[in-house]
């Protein structure tokens, strides 16, 4: 039998703003609140205008499943505010 080693990542997604920034965690928010799956943990943090997310993983394919939802929505709520940043200038 295989014996799969933990994985973990860290990603940096910068932002134009801080305002932007703060708008895209908190969408993720309710993501990163919901209880930890068996194979995988979300952390989600703020330090100026960019996002840091953690993902702890029991193994490389809950890692890339965790990674690949969490970029995605990301992407969506960032994509969600580009009519609002065109409108205010």
């Amino acid at each position: 039998m295989v014996r799969s080693e933990k994985s973990s990542a860290v990603i940096r997604m910068e932002f134009a703003s801080v305002r932007e920034a703060e708008a895209v965690r908190r969408a993720l928010a309710p993501e990163e609140a919901l209880p930890a799956s068996t194979r995988g943990r979300a952390t989600v943090k703020r330090r100026e205008n960019a996002l840091f997310l953690w993902v702890d993983a029991e193994d490389t394919a809950a890692l890339r499943a965790a990674l690949n939802s969490f970029m995605r929505w990301a992407i969506v709520a960032r994509d969600m505010l580009e009519p609002r940043r065109k409108n205010n200038g």
